[in-house]
């Protein structure tokens, strides 16, 4: 009937464009194994062919450099794959950087979509769930610093209920964020030596009213201005002795109101 069947080299050739198959042929269409070459060879695909699309297992390059390896259906990635796609940053007017970033995980209608890990060019990575080609559901990302966030995200943001640990100084810090940044109100800050604080914030630091268990013993539950107690607030110290009254950029107001009370019982009070 003047049909392709079988296998068979095609080449095709319109606007400019050179396509030359070599594969599995069915019913005038490709359908089966085959290696395509597009125009000289700046985009190939090798693997199963239905329809005249890619459709099962296949490696595609793209004229960028771009290399996806994984499940097709009907011409898009779908299922399992992994993308490898270089980057190229200008440095200079005459100097460039090239890198590449990294994917791996499940795809849908040929985004990234379900779960992924994924390496990026600065060296930062993400592990957790995907939506319409960006971070969206739960997961880890640790930064080129090695800041590391556990948590919520949406539309490629962190976004809801996060854990993020600073790299740099080992702080953790618990509570809500929007669009990458964190939400002013309930928060649980954790340092390194073992002190706590609970409490509000503002800007990613105490401020509002708060409690804060120190390492060795000592306890704050008062106010906070700008990450320091400051206002009204009562202090209990690991040698016994506590304050009740009013605080100071950090420290007990000199001029201010309040009692103390030692160890051994007194009492002194404090009026301005």
């Amino acid at each position: 009937e003047g049909r392709r069947d079988g296998f068979g080299i095609f080449t095709e050739r319109s606007t400019g464009i050179t396509i030359l198959y070599d594969g599995a042929w069915e019913n005038d269409q490709r359908c089966g194994y085959g290696h395509c070459v597009i125009s000289g060879g700046r985009e190939t695909f090798s693997g199963q062919w239905c329809g005249n699309a890619f459709h099962g297992i296949g490696k595609y390059t793209d004229a960028e450099g771009s290399v996806y390896e994984g499940e097709f259906v009907r011409g898009k990635k779908h299922g399992v794959g992994k993308l490898t796609a270089p980057v190229v940053e200008l440095q200079s007017e005459s100097t460039e950087k090239h890198q590449t970033e990294q994917y791996s995980g499940e795809w849908r209608d040929g985004c990234r979509e379900g779960v992924g890990d994924a390496v990026f060019a600065d060296g930062s990575r993400y592990s957790g769930q995907w939506k319409d080609d960006l971070q969206d559901g739960e997961g880890t990302f640790t930064s080129a610093e090695g800041d590391r966030y556990v948590g919520q995200w949406h539309r490629g943001f962190r976004e809801g209920a996060g854990i993020l640990t600073v790299g740099s100084s080992g702080v953790i810090k618990e509570g809500q964020w929007y669009r990458d940044e964190p939400v002013d109100g309930e928060w649980t800050i954790t340092f390194p030596d073992g002190s706590k604080f609970t409490g509000e914030c503002v800007g990613g630091r105490p401020h509002g009213r708060g409690l804060c268990k120190y390492a060795g013993g000592d306890l704050y539950d008062g106010m906070w201005v700008h990450g320091k107690r400051h206002g009204a607030g009562s202090g209990f110290f690991a040698n016994g002795e506590s304050f009740v009254g009013q605080w100071e950029n950090n420290h007990v107001a000199l001029n201010g109101q309040g009692k103390l009370t030692l160890a051994d019982g007194t009492v002194h009070v404090y009026a301005n």
